[in-house]
């Protein structure tokens, strides 16, 4: 997956789901109370979630490694 196709997914709102090292990952998408977006990501069932694409794509992390630097394995 190259960085526009994820943008793209992001900016439609489209879940992912796919596994790494065994362990099963989500990225989905909830409302705040403010009724903002934002993105939830983590393991299935464990998300954690972000206000934007930017503090998520600067800080979410599988295993040791940057989201954003895996996307070419997806």
């Amino acid at each position: 997956m190259t960085k526009s196709d994820f943008l793209y997914m992001v900016e439609i709102h489209k879940d992912l789901e796919f596994t790494y090292k065994g362990k099963s990952y989500t990225l989905t998408y909830d409302k705040g109370d403010d009724g903002q977006y934002k993105i939830v990501f983590g393991q299935t069932y464990e998300g954690k979630k972000y206000d934007s694409l930017g503090e998520f794509l600067n800080t979410a992390k599988v295993e040791n490694s940057y989201f954003k630097d895996m996307l070419d394995i997806l």
